[in-house]
């Protein structure tokens, strides 16, 4: 490849990957992956929001040199596809899902906050609740306090209701005896 090529493809590259130190990645190895696989495995990838860019490594590693992510060249060995969402989270979620979606995928590790972390952190990654669901989670344990309060508050008025309800039952059933 002629030297003016490469200087484009890693100037692309770097261009592709210039938020990686802010959204992460995920590197997963496709080796034995069929041409057909491929293609749907795409498919996926794009219909979640996210992307996945197979990569020359020593071109991929000049590239993270520059974007100052040269920690991540630890992880390039063999054929590399690199897994991007809006966060590393999302990115974790999406490479999971792709393993499960075909047997030659295997995660290699991941970029998460200028660290890189292996295939168990990637795991762990994926289980992390969505956002949505976190705010939620949230929003319910602000609200607890104050749904106790107002069921705490609401006791005394029922509890005499009731117990009004009882004596005006017993008046009537003294009544009719």
């Amino acid at each position: 490849m002629a030297r003016e090529v490469k200087e484009l493809i890693v100037k692309e590259l770097t261009e592709t990957f210039r938020d990686i130190n802010e959204t992460g990645c995920v590197l997963v190895s496709y080796r034995g992956m069929k041409a057909d696989e491929a293609h749907r495995l795409r498919q996926e990838v794009r219909q979640r929001s996210s992307r996945m860019t197979v990569v020359k490594n020593s071109l991929f590693a000049l590239a993270l040199d520059s974007l100052g992510a040269a920690e991540l060249k630890s992880l390039l060995e063999g054929p590399v596809a690199v897994v991007q969402s809006e966060n590393s989270v999302a990115a974790a979620k999406v490479a999971q899902e792709m393993t499960k979606l075909c047997a030659a995928i295997q995660v290699r590790g991941a970029y998460v906050d200028g660290a890189v972390v292996g295939p168990e952190a990637v795991e762990e990654l994926a289980r992390i609740p969505s956002r949505e669901v976190l705010l939620a989670m949230v929003a319910g344990a602000l609200l607890a306090p104050l749904r106790r309060l107002a069921f705490g508050l609401l006791a005394k008025p029922r509890a005499i209701v009731s117990g009004l309800d009882q004596l005006r039952t017993r008046a009537a059933q003294q009544e009719v005896a």
